[in-house]
């Protein structure tokens, strides 16, 4: 806004100075251009030329009175129209508590799914799994049937998983490796489709319960436990 405000004022002095007669035989001192300069910024400094803050504020300073506007009116509700001051007051209440309840629930789900998972976890950092011999597919079967009998079929899901990628690892289908994946195995099984095939259908009951946090029933665990002890296939002659 400044600069059209200066033009027009340099243009107006401009005019003014054309159409003046000549007084330099009189005025032996003119103002200089820095004069002229500082007079001018001087002016353009004035309140009345000063920009509004208000311009600058935008879509925020809309949307905050806006709300303003929307307490205010719901405010007055209270003395006009109780019921409907009641009705809108108890919705965002409700809403509330639910939002609340909703974040609570997710968080105690997900410190259950981690402490039903705590076993498997531990199993990949046990010293034993250090030598080939400690990674023994009938140990980890055991434990497996151990917290099924007592009555935890989720948690006996991990040592299932172990069981069966430890049984790979002895017919020389894979290595073990504790900072691998379940999909990261199934690459290195890629030149062998029969067992990748048995890993990743084993793969898509397994996650959901480790992972996913979805409840296991004894029979699922049943079936991954059929699944874990499936034979392999046949190895593929020139398989690396």
């Amino acid at each position: 806004m400044r600069i059209p405000v200066l033009l027009a004022f340099l243009l107006l002095s401009s005019a003014v100075a054309l159409a003046a007669p000549d007084r330099r035989a009189t005025d032996p001192d003119p103002p200089s251009p820095r004069d002229v300069v500082e007079k001018t910024l001087e002016i353009l400094h004035r309140p009345e030329f000063a920009g509004s803050d208000e311009d600058e504020e935008g879509l925020l300073l809309v949307l905050s009175n806006m709300l303003s506007d929307l307490v205010d009116e719901v405010k007055r509700l209270r003395r006009t129209n109780p019921v409907l001051y009641g009705t809108i007051v108890g919705w965002l209440v409700a809403t509330l508590l639910a939002i609340v309840g909703h974040v609570g629930w997710t968080v105690w789900r997900g410190t259950a799914g981690g402490r039903g998972r705590g076993s498997g976890r531990a199993a990949l950092v046990d010293p034993a799994l250090a030598t080939r011999a400690g990674r023994d597919p009938a140990r980890m079967l055991e434990r497996a049937d151990r917290e099924a009998a007592a009555g935890r079929p989720g948690e006996a899901v991990p040592w299932l998983y172990l069981a069966l990628l430890f049984r790979l690892e002895r017919a020389g289908r894979l290595e073990f490796d504790a900072a691998r994946t379940g999909l990261e195995y199934a690459d290195a099984l890629a030149r062998r489709p029969a067992d990748r095939s048995l890993w990743l259908g084993f793969l898509d009951r397994h996650d959901p319960v480790v992972f996913g946090g979805r409840a296991c029933t004894a029979e699922q665990a049943a079936a991954l436990r059929s699944r874990a002890l499936a034979p392999l296939p046949e190895d593929p002659r020139g398989g690396a």
